[in-house]
């Protein structure tokens, strides 16, 4: 079986990538002085002794169970545990393919949870909260296995989700620490219709759907990037045509998951395809990466206004922004870059820490390989005040360094297509309180949900 590289759309990556074979975990330190020492002009990272973190050298490596390729992988943050799916071509034509949960702190595997040797595929969705979320791909059918939850190390549950006949799930939100997430499901390119729910996957239920036909002009949203924003209970959607001109710039999209009203709005910036999306619930501000122009845009959901930065580096596509990921706890954004060089012989990737106003305050270096696909960075939680990052880099295992001291905590962002009905994912590429509340005056509906308690969101 021959396996292909990812194909590359208008609108982002067409269904699963296998994101490599092997994991990194590196970390970075964020402290007072570094914060302290952050520059006044956006996107210029201060000096390289106060930012520049080399990723440790060696740690734990996590060698999947069989050798093979990985097909999604995540962990709790708050736990000990994490996930992965991966699948093996073997001599006879069939393919072993398995999903197996992992210690954090030995890299040792717990579990095989379920394996088979047909033609079927198992890809890791993600942490949700304490589930774990799978994609099953058997005789032509999805389904979704959940271990919940995922240090029970078994399945035990099932996720249904209403995708309706000629669609697929294109893409799920993170959890944002939760089980309330949004997802898009898509038809097939001839009608390129898509829309948006919205489930707790604790419960299994959903809302309704939402049809993105309104705003969908010549493949504009037909599967754009996602994410959960908890306090308006929207989904926020990122997307371009991808093309060169000036005028194919990000356009952002927020839909109601419960009343399905949709605005949208662009604030002329990013150009190309959009990598990566990420939302702070608290401040309303989503950070976007841009393909052409190398860009980080940083965007006020409430008042539909943003700017942009150039990722340090830039140069050429391959040192353009890929996965962005957000962090609660430090409240900074974490992009990944594949090439700081732009030599795909001697990448060099990067992982940057932003602040809110666009400022890089923290660099993480000595990373071997990153995919040159957007791939979730994923954050870890040790004993409240260590945090880590796993990383897909060489084949063949999860490397996970040492972590440095820092609070943090984190959730991924699973962005990219959750496999389509009927094909194989393998070879496929995957806000502030208003001090007065009065009649809401002054305040933003953010603010006004924040007051009124509603910020944890909803349950469906």
């Amino acid at each position: 079986m021959t396996r292909t590289q990812p194909r590359r759309y208008a609108t982002g990556w067409f269904a699963a990538i296998p994101v490599a074979a092997s994991i990194s975990l590196c970390s970075v330190a964020l402290s007072a002085q570094t914060a302290a020492a952050r520059p006044a002009r956006p996107g210029i990272p201060p000096s390289e002794a106060d930012v520049d973190h080399a990723a440790p050298a060696g740690g734990l490596i996590v060698h999947p169970q069989f050798g093979g390729q990985i097909l999604g992988y995540d962990i709790d943050p708050g736990g000990t545990e994490g996930l992965l799916s991966e699948y093996v071509d073997l001599p006879n034509g069939t393919v072993l393919a398995a999903t197996e949960t992992f210690d954090q702190s030995t890299g040792k595997i717990i579990k095989v949870v379920a394996q088979t040797q047909t033609q079927d595929d198992f890809v890791t969705l993600g942490v949700f909260g304490k589930l774990g979320l799978v994609l099953h791909q058997h005789a032509g059918q999805n389904r979704f296995p959940v271990l919940k939850p995922l240090d029970s190390n078994r399945f035990n549950a099932r996720w249904t989700p209403p995708i309706m006949p000629g669609y697929r799930l294109w893409s799920i939100s993170a959890g944002q620490g939760g089980a309330n997430v949004a997802a898009i499901q898509s038809s097939d390119p001839n009608s390129e219709i898509s829309s948006v729910f919205r489930s707790n996957l604790a419960q299994n239920s959903f809302g309704p759907q939402i049809s993105l036909a309104p705003i969908n002009s010549h493949g504009l949203f037909y599967q754009p990037l996602i994410a959960l924003d908890t306090n308006t209970r929207e989904a926020v959607l990122a997307d371009s045509l991808g093309c060169p001109e000036p005028v194919c710039v990000t356009t952002i999209a927020l839909v109601n998951l419960g009343t399905g009203n949709i605005r949208t709005f662009s604030a002329g910036l990013g150009i190309g395809g959009v990598d990566g999306l990420a939302v702070d619930p608290s401040t309303g501000i989503a950070v976007t990466t841009t393909l052409i122009d190398q860009g980080v845009e940083f965007y006020d959901l409430d008042n539909e206004t943003g700017f942009e930065v150039q990722i340090p580096n830039a140069g050429n596509a391959l040192q353009a922004g890929l996965d962005v990921a957000f962090d609660r706890p430090q409240k900074v954004f974490l992009v990944e870059q594949y090439s700081s060089t732009g030599n795909p012989n001697d990448p060099q990737p990067r992982v940057y820490v932003y602040d809110e106003s666009g400022n890089v305050t923290d660099t993480i270096t000595g990373l071997q390989r990153l995919p040159v696909s957007p791939s979730s960075v994923q954050l870890r939680r040790r004993r409240r005040i260590n945090a880590g990052r796993l990383r897909a880099e060489d084949q063949g295992s999860f490397r996970w360094p040492k972590a440095r001291p820092r609070e943090g905590d984190g959730v991924r962002r699973p962005e990219g297509p959750a496999g389509a009905n009927g094909g194989s994912a393998r070879g496929m590429s995957s806000r502030v309180v208003c001090p007065q509340v009065k009649a809401g005056v002054g305040c933003s509906k953010r603010a006004i949900l924040k007051n009124q308690g509603q910020s944890a969101g909803w349950i469906t």
